[in-house]
């Protein structure tokens, strides 16, 4: 490292520049880099100074910019406006930010670029160029070593991780690449030889077609017929794979296997790699922390892992297989190597088998961890809780400081049995939750997965029982489900349909004030007709209590808001349907006020010309002793004249007015 206090004695060396140097009248230089050679800390430096060509026409030769190169690092100190100084460890060719920088720099002399050439020991191109790659190479032996010292960690970590299985290539080509019976057509398909890929052996299958299965009966193993004359030149199957070890106290390995089978002929020729590694441990507080590493081919100097996920190809929508770390779970080792780990007792292996589909291995160790309970609902067998506890994370709906199978599941001991042949999973859970109590719940729920009906059953049960509710809703779908609208599609398409209009039939009924313990009420005979009916008058007597409560606001208000000026005045409307037609008439929204207005949320009012006091003209919104709309046809703004009348009657009616009116 160059000594600065040392480099700072020689930033100024005093030169001079004959003025009629034609270099000094050069428009298209506007550097001029002077040069010397001098011993700083025992160690031959090159410096180069570098003057801005148009303070050294004006006879300032102060540099703008002292270089500091030896053989191993180089730093600039720079000279600002004011006077001060600054120390930079950009490289030469970035002292400036103008991209070509370079170009318009240049050496006063032949000599000081000679000297550059023999400090460098470089006898081709320019100084310039020649002080940028030697530069560049310094940078670039600087990154190798900060790239070392990275790999050297992961080199580190890696040293731990033992050999993959043995029997690692033969589990992959029996239990996860497809298998295929290859034969040439024949016509009729009975007793056609062929060669089973799994175990090799030529053997003889009946019923041979395309795509069709068979067992080969050397092997046993299920093969996929397909002739020769369909896998073309080169036939590829690929899939992925996971191997979990120890690695150290309480630590696992999930190692990610990439698998490519190659069919030029019937023999597979099988590829595999490992291109991904995360390990997995839990601290002494508990957290779980995952490190993530991947492989990345002849790009490194000591090793070729790299830390971090892969990243996706180009997008992280489009599927990328190496990115994928998703994949079938060797479990032959799996008792040995979590054996005296956190996850001794983990059943992930029993999950894998379960299913038997690719999984992900570090999100299941991980809910491992954070779940207690997840291992006890492992062993009763419901799987797709547990599946939801590793990859969905809905905990909100078990209890899982209780130690008994019903109480974690928060329902009755005798639902066990029935959620587990039901397969439930959180979702199917929660809605059974809500039944809790109920008379045939267990029915209900069978009925409800059924008929794919996912909403609105509570709020019908409080009217009647399980049992009732499916029979009357049943029966009503048999003649309804061919019911159309006046647009000629159906009306039910399925059977939710029917249960919506239902509850909303229902809920009508009760607002409506109608005896709910009356089945003529509960069960109308025709539910589509009665609901419509008891739309219709449910509108009207909704319509009414708002025309009700419409005239009271007005009647309150009489006389209180009258004001006339300049030849227009204030006209209070008479009804909900007059509010209405002045909207359809001035083209704004006011007909949608009226609701408001019966509840008191504001006043509508109209101002109208006194020549002619039924034609619309402007409709007036108040809030709070305050015009807060005033709007005319097509909702345009106030003239002139109408805010003047606003604010006089502002001033004189509505401020007067006590504060609830």
């Amino acid at each position: 490292m160059l000594n600065k206090r040392k480099c700072r004695r020689l930033a100024n060396p005093e030169l001079k520049m004959a003025l009629n140097n034609g270099l000094l009248h050069a428009d298209q230089i506007d550097y001029i880099i002077r040069t010397a050679v001098k011993i700083i800390d025992h160690h031959k430096t090159l410096i180069l100074y570098v003057y801005p060509r148009l303070q050294a026409v004006k006879g300032d030769f102060r540099p703008l910019w002292a270089v500091f190169q030896d053989k191993t690092d180089y730093i600039t100190l720079e000279c600002r406006e004011d006077g001060s100084f600054r120390w930079r460890t950009a490289a030469f060719e970035n002292l400036d930010n103008g991209w070509d920088f370079t170009r318009k720099c240049a050496f006063y002399s032949a000599k000081d670029e000679e000297q550059v050439f023999r400090y460098l020991k470089s006898d081709s191109g320019s100084g310039i160029k020649a002080l940028t790659s030697f530069q560049y190479n310094i940078l670039e032996k600087r990154r190798r070593e900060r790239r070392k010292n990275r790999e050297k960690e992961i080199v580190s970590r890696m040293e731990c991780i033992p050999a993959l299985p043995r029997n690692l290539k033969n589990w992959i080509h029996k239990s996860v690449m497809p298998a295929y019976f290859f034969y040439d057509y024949k016509r009729g398909g009975m007793d056609v030889p062929g060669t089973c890929t799994s175990c090799g052996h030529e053997v003889r299958l009946s019923g041979v077609k395309q795509g069709n299965k068979g067992i080969c009966p050397h092997c046993k193993r299920e093969l996929i017929m397909k002739p020769r004359s369909r896998r073309g030149s080169c036939m590829t199957d690929r899939d992925t794979c996971q191997v979990i070890q120890k690695v150290g106290d309480g630590e696992l390995i999930v190692r990610i296997i990439k698998v490519w089978h190659t069919y030029a002929d019937d023999i597979p020729k099988m590829q595999i790699y490992e291109n991904a590694r995360q390990f997995i441990r839990q601290d002494a507080d508990g957290k779980i922390c995952c490190e993530d590493y991947n492989y990345s081919y002849n790009s490194g100097i000591l090793t070729d892992w790299k830390k971090g996920k892969r990243p996706a190809s180009f997008s992280q929508w489009q599927y990328h297989f190496e990115a994928d770390t998703c994949g079938h779970l060797y479990g032959r080792n799996l008792p040995t190597e979590l054996k005296g780990t956190p996850w001794q007792y983990c059943p992930i292996a029993d999950f894998y088998n379960h299913f038997h589909e690719p999984m992900q291995a570090l999100p299941f160790l991980a809910a491992y961890l954070k779940h207690p309970r997840l291992e006890h609902l492992s062993k009763v067998g419901f799987w797709n809780i547990v599946s939801d506890l590793a990859y969905r994370h809905h905990p909100d709906c078990l209890n899982e400081t209780k130690d008994r199978t019903h109480r974690i599941l928060k329902v009755a001991a005798e639902d066990v049995g029935f959620l587990r042949e039901m397969d439930a999973d959180i979702g199917m859970l929660k809605v059974f939750q809500q039944y809790s109590g109920l008379k045939d719940r267990q029915r209900l729920l069978v009925w409800q997965m059924e008929q794919k009906v996912s909403r609105d059953i509570l709020p019908i049960l409080k009217h009647m029982t399980v049992h009732k509710f499916i029979r009357y809703i049943e029966n009503q779908f048999g003649f309804l489900r061919l019911r159309k609208t006046s647009y000629g599609t159906l009306r039910y398409k399925v059977i939710q349909d029917l249960v919506s209009e239902y509850r909303d039939y229902l809920n009508m009924s009760v607002k409506m004030d109608y005896d709910m313990k009356n089945s003529f009420v509960l069960y109308p005979k025709d539910l589509q007709k009665s609901h419509d009916r008891t739309a219709r008058r449910f509108k009207q007597k909704k319509d009414s209590l708002i025309k009700r409560d419409f005239i009271a606001v007005y009647q309150g208000l009489a006389g209180q808001l009258d004001f006339e000026k300049d030849g227009m005045k204030i006209v209070y409307p008479s009804t909900p349907d007059s509010i209405i037609s002045e909207g359809n008439a001035l083209h704004h929204c006011v007909g949608s006020y009226t609701e408001r207005v019966a509840e008191k949320e504001c006043i509508i009012l109209f101002l109208r010309k006194c020549s002619d006091e039924e034609k619309p003209f402007y409709t007036v919104e108040v809030r709070n002793q305050k015009a807060v709309q005033v709007r005319g046809v097509g909702n345009c703004g106030m003239t002139d004249e109408v805010k003047a009348f606003i604010s006089a009657w502002e001033q004189k009616v509505l401020c007067a007015l006590p504060p609830a009116a």
